[in-house]
């Protein structure tokens, strides 16, 4: 009697069981595809990024060595006189960004182009927006990003005009 009774509640509830049981172990599946590029995929290449002032001032790459030069005149009746831009070094095994002068800038040779050796970016973040009309409407740039290969790591919540990627350090 029992068991026809175990036997008849197991299946009525077996519906239940598994309606529970499948979202579940689909939202496990997600997590943890979402975060195993990250515990797996190390990034090799450091990179220095400016994010400040770049409007007053050009900064590039000339023979692989950061270049800082005015972009106006040295005009001495000018009244602004606009700060160079500050250097950062992104070092991507402690994930830490670090203020360098230019000179210490000066002793990397640099890759500026686009993607790293071993195929990263840098990018911005997706713009993040939320909306329940009629009563909200919202949105943020959320930063810049490490990206590439299942990876997307924040560097910094600069936004878009106060971001400029200089170059690859190709060699540490």
């Amino acid at each position: 009697m029992i068991k026809l009774y175990m036997s008849i509640m197991t299946k009525e509830k077996l519906p239940l069981i598994v309606g529970i049981i499948l979202p579940l172990t689909l939202i496990l599946y997600v997590v943890v595809a979402a975060y195993i590029p990250s515990l797996i995929v190390k990034p090799k290449y450091n990179f220095v990024y400016t994010n400040t002032n770049y409007y007053d001032y050009n900064v590039n790459v000339i023979d692989g060595r950061v270049n800082i030069e005015p972009g106006y005149s040295n005009n001495t009746s000018r009244t602004y006189f606009p700060k160079q831009p500050s250097l950062f070094l992104y070092d991507v095994v402690n994930d830490k960004s670090t203020q360098i002068s230019l000179t210490q800038a000066q002793t990397y040779i640099l890759d500026p182009s686009n993607k790293s050796p071993d195929g990263f970016t840098v990018g911005r973040g997706e713009y993040d927006s939320y909306s329940f009309f009629p009563f909200f409407f919202g949105g943020s740039n959320r930063g810049y990003y490490l990206m590439g290969k299942g990876l997307s790591r924040k560097i910094t919540d600069q936004d878009y005009y106060n971001f400029k990627f200089v170059g690859w350090v190709v060699n540490e």
